[in-house]
Order: C-alpha cells, then structure tokens, then sequence
C-alpha cells in the first residue's frame, strides 16, 4: 500500500505537470500572430523549411509545379475531405520542394495555367478579395483563362496601375490575347527565365485558345494567326535570345488541335529536338499526351483537386519527360516530401496564407448558413435521377420560385451555370456559390410562343447529346416546364443565354422579342430563397447542433489578445500557487482514518470501452498515398463542364 504522505506528493508532481501540459497544449490553439511573441513555441507550432528528409519525386533538369483551373478554390474542399489542401499548403509544399531542389542544385519554376477566377465566394465581381491571396503565391508565371476575360469589370481592375498585372512584373503571360483600347497585349507576350542552378534558359509563352465569348475590353487572336506572326517567329528563331527549352502554357484542352499548331510551327523553326513543354487546362480532368520524342502535353485537373508536376531533362539525345499528378491531401503532399505524419508540411508564409484565406471567408460572410440540405445533389445526374441537381432545380426550384404554379411558364439555361455539387447537411453561402458561382439575372426573354414554335426553335427538351460526351447524363441545356404544341408560353432565360433564347426564337417565329429583366431575381436568388422557406435546421442533427464547448473553447483562443493571454497566464500561476500551497505546503493535514477503503474498487460512472469501439474512430483516415487518380476518380463526377 502507498503511504500516505507519498500519495499526496506523487498527486502534486502530477497536478503540476498535467497542468503544465494543459497549459501548453492550450498555447498550441492560439493564432500565429500571438505565437510569435514566444520564440520558442512558435518553433513548435510551425517548421522551418528544412530539408532533411527524403522526397519521393525526382528532380531533373527541368521541374516544374503547376496549378490550373483553380476557379478561386483557393480555401480547398470543405465537403471532401480527402481534398483537404489548402494555397496555404500548396505554397508549403512549393516551399519545401524547392529547399530540396536547391540542395540538390536543381531548377524548379511554379506556374499557373489561368482559371483563376469564378467559383467559390472569394471571387467577387470584381476579384479585389481574390487577389491579394494570388499575389502570395511565388508563380514564376502567369497565363490568362477564359473566365478572366468574361467581365470588362475584371479586365479593368486588373490592368489598373499597380494592379494584378503590373504585380507579376512581366510574369503574366498573354501571348494571344489585346486590349482593345490600347492596342497593346494584356500581358507579355513571352518570357525567359533563367535557371538559379543550371544557368540554363527557358523560354515561356502563354497562350489562350480560340475564345469568342469574351468582353468587349479584350480581343482574343487565333492561334493559328499568332504563331505565323513576326515576332513568333522571331522569338523562336532565336532573334531575341537563345533559350534550351520551351515551355508553353496553353489554357485549352490537352487534346486540342491547337497544341499541334504551335507545337508544328515551333519545330519548323527550332528543329526536332528542342524540348517543349505544354502545360495545357480548360478541361477541368488530367491528361498527358506524348505529342512526339521531345514534347509532352500535361494538364492538372481543377478546383483544386490536384498539383501537377513535370520535368525533363536536357540532354540531346533523350527529353525523359516524366510526369505526376498529385491528389490534393496533405497526407500525400507530407509523403512526396518524405515527411512523417506528425510532422507539420505548413511553412510560416504557408500559415499566413491559409489565416488570410480563412479572414476573408468570414469577413464576406461566407461561412452564413442558408439552410439544411436534406441530402446530396449531384452535378453529373441525369434529370431524371432522384440525386440529380438538375433535376432538383429545374422541376422543384425553379417552378416554386419562377413559375410559382403558372403552367404557362417555360425556363431554359445552359447546363454550364451550374459547378459543384450540392451536398447534405449545411447549406452555407460558400456552397451556394459554388454551386452556382455565375448568379445570372433572371430575364423575360419572349411572351406568347406557341409550344410548336419553342420545339422547332430547340428541339425536343431536356435530351442528352451523345455527341458531347463531356457534358455526362444532362443536356446542354435545361428545359423547365412541360411543353404542349398547342398552348402559349411565356419563355424565360439567364442573361448568359438571353441571345441564343431570342435568336432561336426569332428563327421559329419571325417575331423581334425585347427581353425585360425579372427585378430582384436571379438563380442564386431562387436556390437561397427556397433554402430559406424549406431546408430547415433540426439543431440535433449530428453535424448540426450549436458549437460543441470545444469549438467555442477554440474560439475563444482563436481571438486571443495580449491583455487576454496575460490574464490567462496569471490566472494559471495563481491556481498552481495556491494548488502548490494546498498539497505541498502542508502534507500533514488531516487524512481520514478509513482513507485507504474508500472507493478505489468502485468502477461506478467509468465508461467501459470495447475492443469495437476503440477501433472506430468519427473521422474517416484517408488510404495510404499510391501515385494515381485515387481522390480524382473518387469525385470524377464533379468535373466535365468547363
């Protein structure tokens, strides 16, 4: 039996060092910004960039990390957790790659291949939230997407002094792609970046493909007119400096017959052994195409799904492309690195980046709740499929909201308003816009159109063209409303689609239609209006109940001040003192005769825990890393509508 005396001071080393260890782990949940004013634990908190450990990606001559389509997912998956990387950890991992790099006296250059812009609440109209986050980024080059082109208010802001543009430095590429007012390239037209290590030259352009629907502030060139251009062909040939390597980054698809434009020009001028790299987009899948002994063609999915990596080397007589795609998880990224799981893959720039991303969520008030989805809605199901979002907006939302019983209503929008799924349980204002980041105007586009006259214009409503296999199980465009060849409708539309609705029209029935825009009704209006009326909360709902005392116990640290953290710190030192006081100070107190019998068989109020139990656990473990799609696949159905 323990004496008693010895029992009271084993209970004080104890209360000391578990109220030590409380006490640093509760350090562990204060913000970086109150860290840094103890060196020593926010050393612990967050690594230097140091590489000791043992990559699991070779490095060449030539690496390159790409991001592509990210469509402004800059704050990652909130409903896939096995897509939990943020630009925080992006930058992170560039960071570290490239310590290793420099290590091993290799070259890495980081780009991104455009899409940057539309599809989550951070892009705004226009993007001035957004981009504060891209400029903390390292890009070593930019490209221009289709989306940046779409809205002369972005054009604007962008090309504004001191803007986005003006911040890359000569970084920003648009190697097809005029400002109308001035004349002049939107960015520059090519670039050459000089390895730190190799001391070798690469020579970048930045090309878009055949884009029509872009504002009236931009002209997009064909390709095919811009590489029979002189000052192509110049900077090919060699005229404005040598170079041992091209790389190019083409917003289309892979397999777009414009990779074969280019690359046949440049081989025309530079000869059949000159690398070159494409780092293609727009597609939203990944693709690598071997288009012949000295080029590859490689594009890294969207949203955020996925970090490209590529390299070659450059020897005469072998390119060696090789290529990876990277599932967007922390867990992978830690594995690549060669880093264990306790160790931490955030850099301190990469924990600024993601306490930025997540200060302007809730700044925008992004985090709201509209509702309580009762399920999962799913992009890529067929109409007819009771999962189907589709389905779901056009014979539920839209007739409720729109048509608000009047039979005699018909609505059609392109299927490429919509982007995400639209998943169960909390339905916040991100979501929303993800979901349908476009918000388009509702708009009256024609009154009194005979059924017959709506079925000549478009055809029998809401059938899948097997001709566009990327559209999946929906139709180009969405019909809702039942249409009868006899009867009148009054036809309403998106402002995206006003002109092919009237032009179809006009074509069926000779008629000029004036198109009048619904006041205060767009579709992002309609989704969070019935959200509102109908998706309501049961508060004891697993994930949705109130905040749990933890989370408002993190809460509280998450907003700490100094004069709070102070107060923290002697309140602490007080209850130890007087703990110490208590139990030390005075260890021949008065202990009950019968101390010994009392209670130390009694397992009443223990909670007994099986062998079942314990092998559970509430938050799903990823599977080990395997070089793949694993993740990808596992949300193909997410992707497909560029």
């Amino acid at each position: 039996m323990m004496p008693k005396h010895a029992f009271f001071g084993f209970i004080s080393n104890l209360n000391f060092a578990l109220g030590l260890g409380i006490f640093q782990s509760l350090l562990s949940y204060l913000p970086v910004s109150v860290l840094a004013l103890v060196d020593d634990v926010s050393a612990q908190n967050i690594d230097p960039i140091i590489s000791t450990s043992q990559p699991l990606i070779s490095l060449q001559d030539v690496n390159i990390l790409a991001v592509t389509d990210v469509h402004s997912w800059v704050a990652g998956h909130s409903h896939n957790h096995s897509l939990d990387v943020d630009y925080g950890d992006v930058l992170s991992f560039y960071e570290r790659l490239n310590a290793t790099a420099a290590e091993q006296q290799k070259d890495l250059f980081f780009v991104m291949n455009g899409d940057w812009i539309d599809g989550t609440g951070i892009s705004t109209n226009p993007p001035k939230y957004l981009t504060p986050i891209l400029e903390k980024m390292p890009w070593d080059a930019v490209n221009v997407g289709n989306h940046e082109l779409y809205k002369n208010s972005t054009i604007e802001f962008i090309t504004q002094e001191d803007g986005l543009i003006d911040f890359w430095k000569g970084r920003y590429l648009s190697s097809n792609i005029y400002v109308t007012d001035t004349n002049e390239f939107l960015g520059e037209r090519y670039l050459f970046l000089q390895g730190k290590f190799s001391g070798k030259s690469i020579l970048f352009f930045g090309f878009l493909f055949n884009f029509q629907n872009h504002c009236d502030m931009t002209e997009v060139v064909d390709v095919e007119t811009v590489v029979n251009e002189p000052w192509f062909t110049n900077v090919v040939s060699g005229q404005n400096g040598s170079y041992d390597a091209i790389v190019v980054l083409a917003h289309m698809d892979a397999d777009d017959s414009l990779v074969s434009v280019i690359l046949d020009k440049i081989r025309s001028i530079a000869g059949p052994s000159m690398p070159v790299q494409f780092i293609t987009g727009h597609s939203h899948q990944r693709k690598f195409n071997q288009t012949d002994s000295f080029s590859t063609s490689f594009e890294a999915g969207h949203y955020l799904d996925t970090i490209g990596f590529t390299s070659f080397s450059l020897d005469e007589s072998s390119a060696n492309f090789e290529h990876k795609f990277i599932d967007a998880e922390t867990g992978t990224l830690k594995q690549l690195l060669g880093l264990s799981e306790s160790e931490n893959l955030k850099t301190p720039n990469g924990q600024a980046l993601t306490d930025l991303i997540n200060n302007t969520q809730n700044a925008l008030g992004l985090n709201e709740r509209l509702g309580c989805s009762p399920q999962t809605y799913y992009l890529m199901k067929g109409l007819e499929e009771p999962d189907s979002l589709w389905g779901f907006y056009s014979k539920t939302i839209v007739p409720k909201e729109l048509f608000a019983g009047n039979e005699s209503k018909l609505f059609v929008q392109t299927s490429g308003g919509f982007r995400y799924n639209l998943y169960e349980g909390n339905f916040t204002m991100n979501d929303l816009v993800t979901v349908s980041p476009f918000d388009d105007d509702i708009y009256l586009a024609a009154q009194r159109v005979k059924g017959s006259e709506f079925l000549t214009a478009f055809g029998e409503p809401n059938i899948v063209d097997e001709r566009a296999p990327s559209w999946g199980d929906i139709p180009k465009f969405v019909v809702a409303g039942t249409v009868k060849e006899d009867k009148l409708y009054d036809v309403y539309t998106v402002d995206f689609n006003v002109e092919y609705v009237t032009d179809g029209l006009y074509t069926s029935t000779g008629r000029t239609f004036h198109p009048k825009k619904v006041d205060g009704l767009s579709t992002n209006g309609m989704i969070r209006k019935y959200a509102a009326e109908t998706w309501f909360c049961n508060e004891d709902d697993v994930g949705l109940q109130d905040e749990s005392w933890t989370d408002k116990f993190r809460d509280f640290f998450e907003s700490f001040t100094v004069v709070k953290m102070i107060a923290f710190i002697l309140t602490f030192f007080v209850i130890i003192f007087f703990g110490w006081m208590f139990l030390c100070r005075y260890p021949h107190q008065k202990i009950p005769d019968d101390y010994d019998d009392q209670s130390y068989d009694d397992d009443s109020g223990m909670i007994s825990i099986s062998d079942e139990d314990e092998g559970s656990s509430v938050f799903p473990i990823g599977e080990n890393f395997s070089n793949g799609s694993r993740s990808y696949q596992s949300i193909a159905e997410e992707n497909s509508i560029v």
